[in-house]
């Protein structure tokens, strides 16, 4: 792993790749992050990829994964990994209590963030086009007064039926593609 900045065009292109496990951001919004260090990349052979998409680290407050994602081809080499400790370490000595995220059901990343020692916490409803739930993980970093009650995760597959449904009955909805909702180009 290189501490190189990935280039916004491969992030967008693996949200295109994994558009039923990432939702779209616009692309101004990674951009920013990319400025402020909130994004962690990896290599492999001199080429991309992943990416790793955090929140701020600050003193006593949790740390937010908002995204990661690893090409499909370099999966299971521990690139994922990698990133996830790197932001450990920043997390630790920064004074983070703990490090978040959400996780559709339906992705095969529950079983990475299950083995790498992140809990799930929650399982909520996820949104109407993908009709699956979402599973809140969450890994301590320091010693808690509280520990949060682990549930057993979801598994629940995508389920188009509802938006299909509202789409025939003349709903205008979005494609999975589109970030016009968001101002930017399609």
């Amino acid at each position: 792993m290189i501490a190189v900045s990935i280039p916004v065009s491969y992030i967008d292109k693996l949200q295109h790749e994994n558009a039923d496990d990432l939702a779209f951001y616009p692309l101004s919004t990674l951009q920013d992050a990319m400025s402020a260090g909130q994004v962690l990349s990896c290599y492999e052979n001199g080429e991309p990829a992943g990416y790793l998409w955090h929140g701020p680290i600050r003193h006593g407050r949790d740390v937010t994964i908002y995204q990661a994602c690893i090409d499909y081809e370099l999966r299971r080499q521990q690139l994922g990994f990698g990133m996830v400790r790197q932001l450990i370490d920043s997390a630790r000595a920064g004074g983070a209590t703990g490090i978040r995220l959400r996780c559709a059901s339906s992705a095969m990343s529950n079983t990475f963030w299950v083995t790498i020692g992140f809990y799930c916490t929650l399982v909520s409803a996820g949104g109407i086009k993908r009709g699956r739930s979402i599973n809140h993980y969450r890994t301590d970093l320091a010693a808690t007064l509280f520990v949060l009650p682990g549930v057993t995760p979801s598994d629940q597959a995508i389920d188009l039926r509802a938006y299909q449904r509202m789409k025939a009955n003349g709903v205008a909805m979005p494609s999975r593609f589109s970030r016009k909702h968001y101002g930017d180009a399609p």
